[in-house]
């Protein structure tokens, strides 16, 4: 059966590389992109766990059409209400027992709206399902949600979302605080890290996220953070006794050579303590980094390109660069940077 998945625009290669490693390299085709979201198709069995950290929403694929076509010949490809069926086997035990009237919802994305507006393509999708589905009512929020996504420049995806917003946010957060880190990037950060024996600090650790994700994974797992209202919310976040400190990322209180990985989303900007001189703070920190990380170990940090970033970390310590990887949250893009201590 045919599944997507999506994720953060440039998580995608990680994305599919998680997914080969369960389900094969013939069963995972290329990264395609959404206009907001990388996609990745997949074949698996109907009831197949997805047991993927980096995803943000699965689908399983009702049909595939050329955006080129004509409106109701495309929607023809992409909507039956036989596919539909057929697809029961994968969406019952997620989705539940519906009843004869579900509500459902139809989104659609499209790259362009040179040959029908979006709308266009959510309306036609809406009457071809009643045609087909009179009793089912049109809803928001549905338990029943079509997506058509249009993920190359001829190719349009529609599938019946089978995820919610728990898989975005996981469990969820007792408290939130701005710019909390989203989970599927700090799990994207935590496989770059790859494993370690010694524990994962995370000495900017705010609301906790990526302590959290680290410990989801079997981890042991340190946070910091100088912030008394980030520590009060990583405690509320966190299971009891999870190893919290209040400290300076650029003055740690951690034995030297005492953890495997440092993975963290230093503050910047508007947030930086430090703002009159971040490439000072940033310097000392990424000595404190490289201090407390075991020789070799990841140092894996989130930070948009800056001035202040690539003097004080980026051009001294470039020979320790081993990778970079750029995303987008909220439609601003940052970098994954991957050291070696």
């Amino acid at each position: 059966m045919r599944f997507f998945a999506l994720t953060l625009p440039g998580l995608g290669p990680l994305l599919r590389d998680e997914l080969t490693g369960q389900f094969g390299a013939d069963a995972v085709g290329d990264v395609e992109h959404d206009g907001r979201s990388d996609v990745v198709p997949f074949s698996a069995g109907p009831v197949e766990p997805v047991e993927t950290a980096l995803t943000e929403d699965v689908f399983v694929e009702l049909g595939t059409g050329d955006p080129s076509a004509p409106l109701r010949r495309l929607v023809a490809h992409l909507w039956s209400a036989e596919r539909y069926d057929q697809a029961l086997p994968a969406s019952a035990p997620r989705l539940g027992r519906l009843g004869p009237r579900p509500g459902f919802r139809v989104v659609a994305r499209v790259r362009s709206e040179r040959g029908f507006l979006r709308t266009d393509l959510r309306d036609e999708l809406t009457r071809a399902v009643l045609r087909e589905r009179p009793r089912w009512r049109p809803a928001d929020p549905a338990p029943v949600e079509l997506w058509a996504l249009q993920t190359r420049a001829r190719r349009v995806r529609l599938g019946l979302r089978l995820s919610d917003a728990r898989m975005r946010q996981r469990a969820g957060r007792e408290v939130e605080r701005p710019g909390a880190l989203r989970p599927v990037l700090a799990a994207a950060m935590l496989r770059l890290a790859g494993p370690t024996r010694a524990p994962v600090l995370d000495p900017c650790c705010g609301s906790g996220t990526i302590v959290r994700e680290a410990l989801a994974g079997g981890r042991r797992a340190i946070g910091a953070d100088l912030a008394v209202d980030a520590l009060a919310a990583a405690r509320a976040n966190l299971p009891a006794g999870t190893a919290l400190v209040r400290a300076d990322a650029a003055a740690l209180p951690v034995a030297s050579r005492a953890v495997g990985a440092v993975v963290t989303n230093p503050p910047f900007g508007r947030q930086h303590a430090q703002a009159a001189d971040p490439a000072r703070w940033l310097r000392a920190a990424f000595a404190e980094f490289r201090r407390v990380a075991e020789p070799g170990g990841p140092i894996v940090l989130l930070h948009p390109r800056s001035p202040a970033f690539e003097s004080a970390v980026v051009r001294p310590h470039q020979a320790l660069l081993r990778s970079r990887h750029h995303v987008e949250l909220l439609g601003l893009r940052t970098t994954i940077w991957v050291f070696r201590a």
